[in-house]
């Protein structure tokens, strides 16, 4: 029964042809080098994920600049330096059969200093940030072509590596999501105001990078739908339509659909963590600082409350953008059941569903569905995992506190 599925039938991302509609949504795992180089850890994790049989593996949190760095033991793409490692993880992951991503990333006022390498954290403004208790500098516009260009060098880098193309992240609550919303860009030049003003960032970057790898180089973007702040804040989705279809336009390979920020409650890392495992969890997390770790706990139950889980929580977006663009759309989010997930590409509400902790918890989940057993994911969304690669490498924890079981064996 399994390759009947409409969700095993082939789909083409630019003119990449891929042997099926699993995505593995990027995701940071704090397992490169000191210096952001790939490790024989980040190799492992990648080749089990690629003969777990997804169709689609997208790398996760690459940075561009140490200014835009934000995790210990960050995978980078910074420098020219980090292209053999990179090419071992590609090579590695297509003799698994696998097609693999670079997801390039830029923190912007989400970044904390210490992780900087020196550079204070940096934004389209200065907006105090709510959960991190630091005021960004604001970009100057020749910081801001920088980055943009950075951008472009970087997306170089992973065709160099052999990167099956791009994605940049635009949602969460990093660079350009802020350039995006009026509440973290309040600039009076060109690059703020109106939204067609808030959006010339993300359009001058996709211009960048799709100039710098060619026209048969698939280049995607992480979009937020909304920012999900309880008062009306940040991007709303009306506006984020817009620039989804504005990026369609220009050329973009795929969308996908996200939401949520640090700032409004985590919408888009659902799942109740017991309270009992979170203050441990925040206690044992020394590399932050105490605010931090307190302000992280207390978001655990308000978030829950605000926004509980549910399966497919993103999907009602990715339907109304897939109704406005030609170019195919990626749903993420909540996504747990076989039968659900060919339902969403039978009916035509997506043309990809995007999981991430559920390959996470079961990397070989789309192998398992191909084979005929359509029984939920084993992920319990307990979002331990998402707790703690803040000092460890990811891996799923099933609800219960780090021990001596690994769920990730080298």
């Amino acid at each position: 029964m399994g390759n009947a599925l409409q969700l095993f039938s082939s789909i083409k991302i630019g003119r990449l042809e891929l042997k099926n509609r699993i995505v593995k949504s990027a995701t940071h795992e704090s397992m490169a080098g000191p210096e952001g180089e790939v490790t024989d850890e980040a190799v492992n994790f990648y080749c089990r994920l690629a003969r777990g049989g997804a169709g689609l593996i997208i790398a996760g949190n690459l940075f561009h600049d140490w200014a835009g760095h934000n995790w210990p033991l960050q995978l980078g793409i910074h420098s020219d330096e980090m292209i053999p490692g990179l090419q071992r993880l590609t090579h590695a992951v297509h003799a698994e059969g696998g097609v693999v991503f670079a997801q390039i990333n830029d923190c912007g006022r989400d970044a904390k200093a210490v992780y900087c390498r020196g550079s204070h954290p940096r934004g389209p403004s200065r907006v105090p940030h709510l959960l991190f208790l630091h005021v960004p500098r604001a970009m100057s516009k020749d910081e801001i072509r920088s980055v943009i260009e950075s951008f472009a060098r970087a997306a170089v880098r992973a065709k160099t590596a052999g990167f099956d193309g791009v994605q940049f992240h635009g949602a969460h609550g990093y660079l350009i999501n802020q350039f995006l919303s009026p509440f973290t860009n309040r600039r009076k030049d060109e690059y703020g105001g109106p939204l067609e003003n808030r959006r010339r960032f993300v359009r001058e970057l996709y211009q960048a990078v799709r100039s710098a790898v060619g026209d048969d180089f698939p280049v995607i973007i992480k979009l937020n739908a909304d920012d999900k702040f309880p008062l009306p804040l940040g991007v709303r989705f009306k506006e984020s339509l817009t620039t989804a279809k504005m990026l369609a336009e220009l050329g973009l390979d795929a969308l996908e659909i996200s939401c949520g920020l640090y700032e409004s409650g985590m919408a888009m890392i659902r799942g109740p963590m017991p309270l009992k495992l979170a203050v441990r969890t925040v206690r044992e997390l020394a590399v932050l600082p105490a605010p931090l770790k307190w302000l992280l706990l207390l978001s655990n139950p308000i978030g829950a409350r605000l926004y509980p889980f549910r399966e497919n929580y993103n999907l009602d977006y990715a339907k109304a953008v897939k109704q406005e663009v030609s170019i195919p759309v990626l749903t993420v989010g909540g996504i747990r059941d076989p039968q659900k997930m060919e339902q969403i590409i039978k009916e035509g509400w997506a043309d990809m569903v995007s999981l991430a902790r559920p390959l996470i918890a079961e990397p070989e989940f789309p192998r398992r569905i191909a084979e005929g057993d359509l029984s939920p994911s084993k992920c319990v969304n307990c979002n331990l995992c998402l707790m703690h690669i803040q000092v460890k490498g990811l891996r799923c924890y099933r609800g219960k506190m780090p021990g001596p079981q690994e769920y990730w064996p080298s």
